[in-house]
């Protein structure tokens, strides 16, 4: 088998089939599948895609691996009974039972993953098995036909709506970042908590390599922290960025006056400064379309938004 690694590109995912087993395989979008053991990936890859991440419980996979392998045992069975040199199986009940169950399990699957006409499929499959496995009898050529029929009756739409499917790679090293909890730490998830939608978008969007997109993510999570300044300084929440902080420069010009304000309002006046710094160097072109950021500087900005709003989250909350 061939191992690959994947880069930022869109792929199609699908199902193939090497020796007795089912293998779960990416190909970019426009090359086609190809049947051969050379095309088949194996291990764990990082898709990432509108379903937060491809949709299957642990059980899916190895339910289509069992059901292969049955597939390609009873079908020599067959022949071999049609050849008369043996006689007809006779199937343990653990194995029937796992037969059953598989089918269960690959509808269950195709439900959560909105294939109508496969889970329908599988369904009616389980009703047509249940019916010749519950009598704990031998198998004949017939039998073993239907149930192979039927197994073939779930897999090859099951791998045809995989194939129809999209999915994005994640490079690992921001993939992490997709499905991260508290990516900025638990001080900041409790000092702001209306932030951390955008917070985890922008980790989602960093992971997507959507870099513009993220930046603009960060930048709403920024102005949670400066809504909770405004309110340590009574001044309206929700105006523009540029009118707040012009009222909190002059609340410090004010605190400045008192001979402890300068000291005890050091940390806010330093937050006034970088609020500023972020809206005219990053919040106004992002927000207005004017500058798309690449990697390595939006990777700056969530670093930097990230330990801004930590030094916040020491002494504001919203």
């Amino acid at each position: 088998m061939m191992a690959t690694a994947f880069s930022e590109e869109l792929y199609r995912i699908g199902l193939v089939r090497s020796t007795s087993f089912w293998h779960l395989v990416a190909v970019p979008k426009g090359q086609s599948f190809a049947f051969h053991n050379e095309m088949v990936f194996e291990g764990p890859i990082p898709l990432l895609g509108a379903r937060v991440m491809i949709d299957f419980d642990r059980e899916t996979l190895p339910a289509l691996t069992f059901l292969s392998g049955c597939r390609s045992e009873w079908k020599v069975f067959i022949q071999l009974l049609q050849a008369g040199k043996v006689v007809p199986p006779n199937p343990n009940t653990d194995v029937r039972a796992q037969y059953l169950r598989s089918l269960q399990t690959i509808g269950q699957s195709a439900e959560k993953l909105e294939m109508s006409g496969v889970a329908r499929a599988a369904n009616t499959a389980f009703e047509q098995s249940l019916k010749i496995l519950s009598p704990q009898r031998r198998l004949g050529a017939f039998e073993l036909q239907a149930l192979v029929d039927n197994i073939h009756s779930v897999l090859l739409p099951f791998m045809n709506e995989m194939a129809e499917t999209q999915l994005f790679t994640a490079a690992s090293r921001h993939a992490h970042l997709y499905q991260a909890t508290a990516p900025f730490g638990e001080s900041v998830e409790y000092a702001f908590p209306s932030a951390m939608f955008d917070i985890a978008e922008a980790g989602k969007c960093m992971a997507l390599a959507r870099w513009t997109a993220a930046v603009m993510h960060l930048m709403r999570a920024t102005e949670v922290g400066l809504n909770a300044l405004s309110k340590h300084f009574e001044i309206e929440v929700g105006q523009n960025w540029n009118t707040a902080l012009d009222q909190i420069e002059k609340s410090l010009k004010e605190l400045r006056r008192r001979s402890h304000g300068a000291e005890q309002e050091q940390w806010a006046s330093e937050a006034a400064i970088h609020f500023r710094l972020v809206k005219n160097a990053w919040r106004n072109h992002a927000m207005h379309a004017h500058i798309q950021y690449d990697e390595e500087r939006a990777k700056s900005i969530y670093q930097c938004t990230a330990d801004f709003l930590k030094q916040l989250s020491i002494n504001l909350r919203e």
